[in-house]
Formats: C-alpha cells, structure tokens, sequence
C-alpha cells in the first residue's frame, strides 16, 4: 500500500479517535411509583404463604425478575425478602441449577455439532474441500491436532488424553481441579 493510502486508514481508524463519553440519564421514580412500593411492602410483609412460594420459585431456578412477574409483585420487594437466610440459599441453588441445565443443553449443543460436522464429512455430495475442513474440525475438537516436524515436514498427531475431562469442565463452567 502507498502511504497515503495507510495515512488515510490511520486518520479514520477507531484507535485513532478519541473516545465520547455518553451521557447517561437516571430516571428518579415517581411519588406514586414509590408510594405503591411501600404500600406493596407492606401489604406483603405478614404473608408467609407467598414468602414461601416465593422461596419455592427462586429454588426452582427462576430469577427474582421472573418470580415477581408469577405473583403479580413488584420485584423490590423480593429483594427485600431476598435479604434472609433462607431466600439466600434458595437463590444460590437456583442458580445452581439454571448453570446445570444450561450445561445440559450446552452439551446437547456440542453433540448435534458434532454429529454435523460427521455428516457433512461422509457426505461424497459436500465439495471436498468442505469435508476435509470438516474432519479437521472434527479431530481439532477432539483433542487431536496436526504438529509439524520441522525439518522433515512430517505430521505427527498428539492425542490429549484428558479430553473427556476437560470438555466436562468447559460445559460445567468449572475449574480444573488441583491434582
């Protein structure tokens, strides 16, 4: 490229320009709207049977977003009963339980993948150059890779043992663990 050309793509990069802040606008509720919150507070602070359902909901994995939608509640005041030990608990194994079906469908996810990436490689109709890319997508995911020899420019293939181990950990969303 010319240099007049790179100095005309260094004027107009992204890097180049400085950054504009956006003013950002915070709505303040309205008297009535916090008005209703206490009220709402109030009117369901001596209600056990809807703080247990409540409870029950947010253990089952729904958001406190969701749960106040369900009983026709404001979400402020789930917050507010989101402070106790129970509510707490029940929060965190609902998350827990949202990150495992998640992991699930991930895994589900990976497996019709996978069973794409098969048919498209076996299939004598996909140009061959799609079916090599497939296959070697198929032997990158699985943990074998193509290393090159570097003088004799050979091909090696390594294979990662621990495949099946760390393809759990990615779907769990886990850590490795110490050994």
């Amino acid at each position: 490229m010319s240099d007049e050309i790179i100095d005309t793509l260094d004027e107009v990069s992204p890097l180049s320009q400085p950054l504009e802040l956006v003013p950002s606008t915070t709505v303040e509720p309205t008297e009535p709207e916090v008005v209703g919150m206490i009220i709402e507070e109030a009117q369901f602070a001596s209600e056990i049977e809807r703080q247990a359902a409540a409870i029950r909901l947010l253990e089952a994995g729904y958001t406190i977003r969701v749960v106040a939608r369900k009983l026709s509640m404001r979400p402020s005041t789930l917050w507010r009963w989101a402070q106790s030990e129970d509510a707490r608990d029940a929060m965190e194994k609902g998350r827990q339980l949202r990150a495992q079906k998640i992991g699930q469908e991930l895994e589900h996810a990976a497996e019709c993948a996978i069973t794409t990436l098969i048919d498209v490689s076996a299939d004598d109709a996909v140009n061959p150059r799609d079916r090599v890319r497939a296959s070697e997508a198929i032997l990158d995911r699985c943990g074998m890779a193509n290393v090159a020899n570097n003088d004799l420019g050979t091909v090696a293939v390594a294979v990662d043992i621990d495949f099946d181990e760390r393809l759990a950990r990615i779907v769990a969303g886990s850590r490795p663990q110490e050994k």
